[in-house]
């Protein structure tokens, strides 16, 4: 179609110009996804829960994430502040320990004792994702609005085994764990259809390393969403007379977009983090 003369008519080249133009604009959105599966800026509110105890807020924070596709050679970006700062993302790739992701990462400086002085430091507007793919004469910009919207409730956990309800500290760890937690009242469904407010439920280890992950949007996974009401941690991933960290996170999607093939999102979330604790293995019993 791309071949199409004058000969042919102009109609049939307007139309085939037209054509062609679609098919270069989802060529370069494709390539673009390919190298960024999506970006995300937002605040936080950080919750502790201790055994059945309701969750009590402890701080708040900021972080803004690029999350590359496999093989990028994507290593640098720009986070635009809605004042006009610029802030670099690090590259986590290289990151030693337990940081180490797939993903370009912006922090907060630190954790903030109240949502005013989170937004001081950090302000609400339009905030700019940008970055230069190798080879590309322009660089792309992506924005994205953070809101004054309201943090969700910090959701409260509890934990069940083999259809009961099983302590934090004396989890079987030959047993499949079921971490129920309360409802995301204010969760939706997006009403642009990119991506609905999601539920994060990941364990780590002592050393803080993830060992369960509940999964992430646009990286052909399974993933939580809103509507969802509990999470399935296997058996394989816990180990006896150990200690872990669970966490469950809220996140409500402010606003989400689409840039050069590549989804955008703000988000105010609230994770409630608790300590559990798995079994010693049982004694040998020698016949």
């Amino acid at each position: 179609m791309c071949g199409l003369t004058v000969q042919a008519g102009w109609r049939m080249t307007l139309a085939a110009g037209v054509a062609c133009a679609a098919l270069f604009a989802a060529n370069a959105a494709a390539a673009q996804t390919r190298d960024v599966n999506f970006a995300v800026v937002g605040k936080h509110a950080g919750y502790e829960q201790v055994g059945e105890r309701a969750p009590e807020r402890q701080f708040y924070s900021f972080f803004s994430e690029i999350f590359l596709a496999e093989d990028t050679p994507l290593g640098e970006a720009t986070l635009i502040r809605p004042d006009g700062l610029e802030v670099a993302f690090t590259d986590q790739r290289g990151a030693m320990g337990p940081t180490r992701d797939r993903i370009l990462l912006v922090r907060g400086g630190r954790r903030y004792d109240s949502a005013a002085e989170l937004d001081a430091e950090w302000p609400n507007g339009e905030y700019v994702f940008r970055y230069s793919l190798p080879g590309a004469d322009e660089p792309v910009s992506i924005s994205v609005r953070l809101g004054e919207g309201e943090y969700p409730a910090g959701p409260a956990a509890w934990l069940e085994q083999n259809g009961a309800k099983v302590a934090f500290d004396s989890v079987d760890p030959m047993q499949d764990l079921v971490v129920n937690y309360t409802p995301f009242e204010s969760g939706r469904a997006d009403p642009r259809e990119i991506c609905d407010d999601m539920i994060f439920v990941i364990l780590r280890d002592e050393d803080d390393y993830k060992v369960d992950h509940s999964g992430r949007p646009f990286q052909g996974q399974r993933f939580m969403l809103w509507s969802d009401t509990r999470r399935v941690i296997p058996a394989s991933a816990l180990a006896p007379a150990s200690r872990y960290t669970l966490s469950v996170e809220h996140a409500t999607l402010e606003e989400t977009a689409r840039g050069a093939g590549v989804p955008v999102m703000s988000t105010r979330a609230v994770t409630t983090a608790l300590e559990i604790h798995t079994l010693p293995p049982l004694p040998q019993i020698m016949n």
